[in-house]
Protein backbone atom coordinates (compact mmCIF):
# COMPACT_ATOMS: atom_id res chain seq x y z
CA UNK A 1 0.00 0.00 0.00
CA UNK A 2 1.24 3.66 -0.69
CA UNK A 3 1.80 4.11 2.99
CA UNK A 4 3.88 1.10 3.41
CA UNK A 5 6.11 2.01 0.50
CA UNK A 6 6.35 5.36 1.63
CA UNK A 7 7.70 5.02 4.79
CA UNK A 8 10.84 2.50 3.35
CA UNK A 9 11.07 5.53 1.41
CA UNK A 10 11.57 7.67 4.06
CA UNK A 11 13.97 5.67 6.22
CA UNK A 12 15.81 5.42 3.62
CA UNK A 13 16.10 9.06 3.04
CA UNK A 14 16.55 10.07 6.61
CA UNK A 15 19.52 7.35 6.98
CA UNK A 16 20.77 8.45 3.75
CA UNK A 17 21.06 12.16 5.55
CA UNK A 18 23.10 11.11 8.47
CA UNK A 19 25.19 9.65 6.72
CA UNK A 20 25.45 12.63 4.70
CA UNK A 21 25.94 14.69 7.90
CA UNK A 22 28.44 12.66 9.23
CA UNK A 23 30.84 12.69 5.70
CA UNK A 24 30.40 17.05 6.01
CA UNK A 25 33.03 16.56 8.54
CA UNK A 26 34.94 14.54 6.89
CA UNK A 27 35.11 16.07 3.21
CA UNK A 28 38.57 18.04 2.37
CA UNK A 29 38.75 21.17 1.87
CA UNK A 30 40.44 24.22 0.60
CA UNK A 31 43.24 24.80 2.42
CA UNK A 32 42.36 26.67 5.40
CA UNK A 33 44.43 30.81 5.68
CA UNK A 34 45.80 29.76 9.02
CA UNK A 35 45.27 27.20 12.29
CA UNK A 36 45.37 26.89 15.84
CA UNK A 37 47.03 23.91 17.13
CA UNK A 38 46.42 22.04 20.62
CA UNK A 39 49.50 20.10 22.12
CA UNK A 40 48.78 16.57 22.54
CA UNK A 41 48.81 16.48 26.52
CA UNK A 42 46.36 20.04 27.36
CA UNK A 43 43.41 21.78 25.50
CA UNK A 44 44.63 25.40 24.48
CA UNK A 45 42.40 28.72 25.25
CA UNK A 46 40.66 30.23 22.48
CA UNK A 47 40.58 34.47 21.97
CA UNK A 48 39.93 35.27 18.37
CA UNK A 49 37.91 38.22 16.55
CA UNK A 50 37.07 38.35 13.18
CA UNK A 51 35.41 41.14 11.59
CA UNK A 52 32.75 40.09 8.99
CA UNK A 53 29.73 41.32 7.23
CA UNK A 54 26.12 41.54 9.55
CA UNK A 55 24.63 38.62 6.90
CA UNK A 56 28.06 36.68 6.24
CA UNK A 57 28.27 33.16 6.35
CA UNK A 58 29.51 31.62 9.10
CA UNK A 59 30.43 27.85 9.34
CA UNK A 60 31.08 26.01 12.10
CA UNK A 61 32.33 22.34 12.26
CA UNK A 62 32.77 20.47 15.57
CA UNK A 63 33.50 16.55 15.99
CA UNK A 64 33.42 16.36 19.82
CA UNK A 65 32.51 18.53 22.89
CA UNK A 66 29.97 21.09 22.33
CA UNK A 67 29.30 24.31 20.46
CA UNK A 68 27.38 27.52 21.53
CA UNK A 69 26.32 30.55 19.48
CA UNK A 70 24.70 33.45 20.31
CA UNK A 71 23.62 36.15 18.45
CA UNK A 72 24.20 40.04 19.01
CA UNK A 73 24.60 43.50 17.04
CA UNK A 74 28.08 43.64 16.15
CA UNK A 75 29.31 42.98 12.49
CA UNK A 76 32.04 40.73 14.08
CA UNK A 77 32.34 37.02 15.43
CA UNK A 78 34.15 36.50 18.81
CA UNK A 79 35.23 32.98 19.73
CA UNK A 80 36.28 32.03 22.97
CA UNK A 81 35.90 28.46 24.56
CA UNK A 82 38.76 26.10 24.09
CA UNK A 83 40.49 23.52 21.93
CA UNK A 84 40.81 19.84 23.12
CA UNK A 85 44.53 18.71 23.09
CA UNK A 86 45.66 16.87 20.13
CA UNK A 87 43.17 19.11 17.94
CA UNK A 88 43.51 21.54 15.14
CA UNK A 89 41.36 24.68 14.42
CA UNK A 90 41.24 25.38 10.54
CA UNK A 91 40.09 29.31 9.88
CA UNK A 92 39.56 30.37 6.65
CA UNK A 93 38.13 34.60 6.97
CA UNK A 94 36.36 36.37 4.91
CA UNK A 95 34.54 39.42 4.66
CA UNK A 96 31.45 37.55 3.55
CA UNK A 97 32.22 34.02 5.05
CA UNK A 98 33.95 32.43 7.61
CA UNK A 99 34.89 28.65 8.18
CA UNK A 100 35.84 27.35 11.20
CA UNK A 101 36.72 23.32 11.63
CA UNK A 102 37.96 21.52 14.45
CA UNK A 103 40.11 18.90 12.72
CA UNK A 104 42.61 16.25 14.55
CA UNK A 105 45.94 17.20 14.96
CA UNK A 106 47.47 13.69 13.59
CA UNK A 107 44.99 12.04 11.00
CA UNK A 108 42.04 12.92 9.40
CA UNK A 109 38.35 11.92 9.92
CA UNK A 110 38.44 9.27 6.95
CA UNK A 111 41.69 8.02 8.45
CA UNK A 112 39.77 6.71 11.52
CA UNK A 113 40.20 8.73 14.30
CA UNK A 114 38.82 12.05 14.87
CA UNK A 115 39.96 14.38 17.40
CA UNK A 116 40.45 12.18 20.98
CA UNK A 117 39.32 15.16 23.54
CA UNK A 118 36.51 17.69 23.11
CA UNK A 119 37.05 21.12 22.01
CA UNK A 120 34.23 23.36 23.49
CA UNK A 121 33.62 26.37 21.17
CA UNK A 122 31.53 29.70 22.58
CA UNK A 123 30.84 32.15 19.95
CA UNK A 124 28.90 35.48 19.24
CA UNK A 125 28.10 36.09 15.95
CA UNK A 126 25.96 38.53 14.11
CA UNK A 127 22.24 38.42 14.29
CA UNK A 128 21.64 38.76 11.14
CA UNK A 129 24.11 35.79 9.73
CA UNK A 130 23.50 32.87 7.60
CA UNK A 131 24.72 30.16 9.95
CA UNK A 132 25.68 26.92 9.22
CA UNK A 133 26.74 24.03 11.88
CA UNK A 134 27.48 20.36 11.72
CA UNK A 135 28.59 18.19 15.13
CA UNK A 136 28.68 14.93 15.11
CA UNK A 137 29.74 13.80 19.39
CA UNK A 138 28.97 17.54 20.33
CA UNK A 139 26.03 19.17 21.57
CA UNK A 140 25.18 22.17 20.11
CA UNK A 141 23.33 25.31 21.32
CA UNK A 142 22.11 28.16 19.24
CA UNK A 143 20.32 31.30 20.30
CA UNK A 144 19.47 35.06 18.90
CA UNK A 145 20.46 34.23 15.51
CA UNK A 146 17.75 35.72 13.00
CA UNK A 147 19.15 36.06 9.79
CA UNK A 148 17.98 34.56 6.07
CA UNK A 149 19.11 30.67 6.60
CA UNK A 150 19.89 28.48 9.87
CA UNK A 151 21.22 24.60 9.02
CA UNK A 152 22.37 22.43 11.73
CA UNK A 153 23.27 18.69 11.38
CA UNK A 154 23.86 16.63 14.05
CA UNK A 155 24.65 13.24 15.04
CA UNK A 156 24.36 12.20 18.68
CA UNK A 157 24.46 15.23 20.47
CA UNK A 158 21.89 17.26 21.36
CA UNK A 159 20.35 20.38 19.34
CA UNK A 160 19.34 23.43 21.04
CA UNK A 161 17.64 25.96 18.97
CA UNK A 162 16.00 29.60 19.39
CA UNK A 163 16.28 31.18 16.20
CA UNK A 164 13.91 33.33 14.18
CA UNK A 165 15.66 32.65 11.26
CA UNK A 166 13.57 32.92 8.04
CA UNK A 167 14.81 29.29 6.58
CA UNK A 168 15.52 26.57 9.23
CA UNK A 169 16.90 23.23 8.57
CA UNK A 170 18.02 20.73 11.39
CA UNK A 171 19.08 17.35 10.88
CA UNK A 172 19.67 14.71 13.28
CA UNK A 173 20.84 11.21 14.07
CA UNK A 174 20.18 9.93 17.55
CA UNK A 175 20.44 12.92 19.27
CA UNK A 176 17.25 15.50 20.59
CA UNK A 177 16.31 18.31 18.65
CA UNK A 178 14.50 21.55 20.67
CA UNK A 179 13.24 24.03 18.60
CA UNK A 180 11.88 27.66 19.40
CA UNK A 181 10.56 30.50 17.31
CA UNK A 182 10.90 34.12 19.05
CA UNK A 183 6.48 34.72 19.69
CA UNK A 184 7.04 37.98 17.76
CA UNK A 185 8.84 36.22 14.82
CA UNK A 186 7.22 35.37 11.17
CA UNK A 187 9.36 31.74 10.13
CA UNK A 188 8.67 30.92 6.63
CA UNK A 189 10.21 27.80 6.25
CA UNK A 190 11.51 25.07 8.93
CA UNK A 191 12.08 21.26 8.40
CA UNK A 192 13.50 19.02 11.25
CA UNK A 193 14.37 15.52 10.33
CA UNK A 194 15.66 12.82 13.37
CA UNK A 195 16.11 9.02 13.29
CA UNK A 196 15.77 8.20 16.72
CA UNK A 197 16.28 11.10 17.90
CA UNK A 198 12.77 13.03 19.70
CA UNK A 199 11.97 16.57 18.06
CA UNK A 200 10.84 19.31 20.11
CA UNK A 201 8.95 22.49 18.77
CA UNK A 202 7.57 25.57 19.67
CA UNK A 203 6.23 28.79 18.42
CA UNK A 204 6.81 28.13 14.75
CA UNK A 205 4.69 30.09 11.97
CA UNK A 206 4.68 29.12 8.36
CA UNK A 207 5.15 25.99 6.16
CA UNK A 208 6.38 23.24 8.86
CA UNK A 209 8.09 19.32 7.77
CA UNK A 210 8.84 17.22 10.47
CA UNK A 211 10.18 13.41 9.75
CA UNK A 212 11.42 10.86 12.24
CA UNK A 213 12.28 7.37 11.90
CA UNK A 214 11.54 5.74 15.73
CA UNK A 215 11.53 9.04 17.60
CA UNK A 216 8.84 11.30 19.30
CA UNK A 217 7.35 14.75 17.70
CA UNK A 218 5.74 17.40 19.79
CA UNK A 219 4.75 20.45 18.04
CA UNK A 220 3.39 22.84 20.13
CA UNK A 221 1.65 26.62 19.99
CA UNK A 222 2.31 26.48 15.98
CA UNK A 223 0.76 28.97 12.90
CA UNK A 224 0.73 26.51 10.40
CA UNK A 225 0.55 27.33 6.70
CA UNK A 226 1.13 23.94 5.26
CA UNK A 227 2.29 21.13 7.88
CA UNK A 228 3.87 17.57 6.85
CA UNK A 229 4.79 15.31 9.57
CA UNK A 230 5.56 11.77 9.34
CA UNK A 231 7.16 8.73 11.28
CA UNK A 232 7.31 5.53 11.75
CA UNK A 233 6.99 4.23 14.88
CA UNK A 234 7.24 7.33 16.57
CA UNK A 235 4.45 9.18 18.45
CA UNK A 236 3.32 12.64 17.07
CA UNK A 237 1.33 15.58 19.50
CA UNK A 238 0.23 18.18 17.50
CA UNK A 239 -1.16 21.56 18.88
CA UNK A 240 -1.31 24.45 15.97
CA UNK A 241 -3.65 27.39 14.89
CA UNK A 242 -4.56 27.09 11.07
CA UNK A 243 -3.59 30.73 8.97
CA UNK A 244 -6.10 31.10 5.53
CA UNK A 245 -6.20 27.81 3.71
CA UNK A 246 -4.20 25.81 5.74
CA UNK A 247 -2.92 22.38 4.62
CA UNK A 248 -2.26 19.65 6.56
CA UNK A 249 -1.01 16.24 6.00
CA UNK A 250 -0.18 13.94 9.27
CA UNK A 251 1.14 10.46 8.50
CA UNK A 252 2.60 7.44 10.47
CA UNK A 253 3.23 3.75 10.17
CA UNK A 254 2.96 2.18 13.75
CA UNK A 255 2.87 5.12 16.12
CA UNK A 256 0.03 7.49 17.25
CA UNK A 257 -1.08 11.00 16.32
CA UNK A 258 -2.74 13.56 18.65
CA UNK A 259 -3.76 16.55 16.79
CA UNK A 260 -4.97 19.44 19.03
CA UNK A 261 -7.10 21.70 16.54
CA UNK A 262 -8.86 24.43 16.62
CA UNK A 263 -12.39 24.95 18.71
CA UNK A 264 -13.83 26.51 15.65
CA UNK A 265 -12.21 25.11 12.74
CA UNK A 266 -13.40 26.00 9.32
CA UNK A 267 -11.92 22.42 7.20
CA UNK A 268 -12.19 19.35 5.40
CA UNK A 269 -10.92 16.41 7.34
CA UNK A 270 -10.14 13.29 5.90
CA UNK A 271 -8.50 10.86 8.59
CA UNK A 272 -7.82 7.18 8.02
CA UNK A 273 -6.02 4.04 9.93
CA UNK A 274 -5.98 0.30 8.78
CA UNK A 275 -5.60 -1.66 12.10
CA UNK A 276 -5.91 1.52 15.01
CA UNK A 277 -8.76 3.69 16.28
CA UNK A 278 -10.09 7.12 15.57
CA UNK A 279 -10.85 9.28 18.41
CA UNK A 280 -12.51 12.92 16.97
CA UNK A 281 -14.32 15.73 18.15
CA UNK A 282 -15.56 16.93 14.78
CA UNK A 283 -17.59 15.01 12.42
CA UNK A 284 -18.92 11.19 12.85
CA UNK A 285 -16.32 8.07 13.28
CA UNK A 286 -16.80 5.24 11.19
CA UNK A 287 -15.91 1.72 11.98
CA UNK A 288 -15.54 -1.25 9.34
CA UNK A 289 -18.30 -3.49 9.88
CA UNK A 290 -15.62 -6.45 8.99
CA UNK A 291 -12.34 -6.34 10.23
CA UNK A 292 -10.27 -3.24 12.16
CA UNK A 293 -9.85 0.57 11.59
CA UNK A 294 -11.69 3.08 11.01
CA UNK A 295 -12.28 6.84 9.31
CA UNK A 296 -13.74 10.01 9.66
CA UNK A 297 -14.83 12.49 6.85
CA UNK A 298 -15.95 15.60 7.90
CA UNK A 299 -16.56 19.41 6.51
CA UNK A 300 -16.82 21.74 9.03
CA UNK A 301 -18.05 25.54 8.19
CA UNK A 302 -16.50 26.79 4.49
CA UNK A 303 -13.98 24.21 4.49
CA UNK A 304 -10.94 26.16 4.17
CA UNK A 305 -8.14 24.05 5.36
CA UNK A 306 -7.25 20.33 4.14
CA UNK A 307 -6.56 18.26 7.07
CA UNK A 308 -5.22 14.53 5.75
CA UNK A 309 -4.60 12.30 8.68
CA UNK A 310 -3.27 8.63 8.03
CA UNK A 311 -1.48 5.85 10.10
CA UNK A 312 -1.18 2.16 9.65
CA UNK A 313 -1.62 0.93 13.15
CA UNK A 314 -1.62 3.90 15.15
CA UNK A 315 -4.33 5.80 16.92
CA UNK A 316 -5.42 9.19 15.67
CA UNK A 317 -6.87 11.58 18.18
CA UNK A 318 -8.47 14.78 16.61
CA UNK A 319 -9.39 17.13 19.80
CA UNK A 320 -10.42 20.22 20.50
CA UNK A 321 -8.69 22.90 22.42
CA UNK A 322 -5.92 24.78 20.38
CA UNK A 323 -6.13 28.59 19.31
CA UNK A 324 -8.61 29.61 16.91
CA UNK A 325 -7.77 29.91 13.65
CA UNK A 326 -5.91 32.87 12.94
CA UNK A 327 -7.03 35.51 9.99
Amino acid sequence: MRLQRFHVARCGLLISVAGIAISLLGVANAAPERSISAESDGAKSLHETFAVAATARIEIENVRGSVVITGWDRAEVELGGSLGGGSKLEISSASQQLKLQVVSESSSWFGGNGPKHASDLILHVPQSARLDLHVISADAKVNGVAGASLKVAGVSGKLDIDSAAADIDVTSVSGDIALSVPTAAVTTRVHIQSVSGDIGAKGLSGRIKLETVSGNLDLTDARVQELETGSVSGDARISVALLPQARLHLESMSGDIHAQLPTILSAHIDASTFSGNVGSDYGSVANKRHGPGSSLKANLGAGDAQISVQTFSGDIELRKGAHSSSK
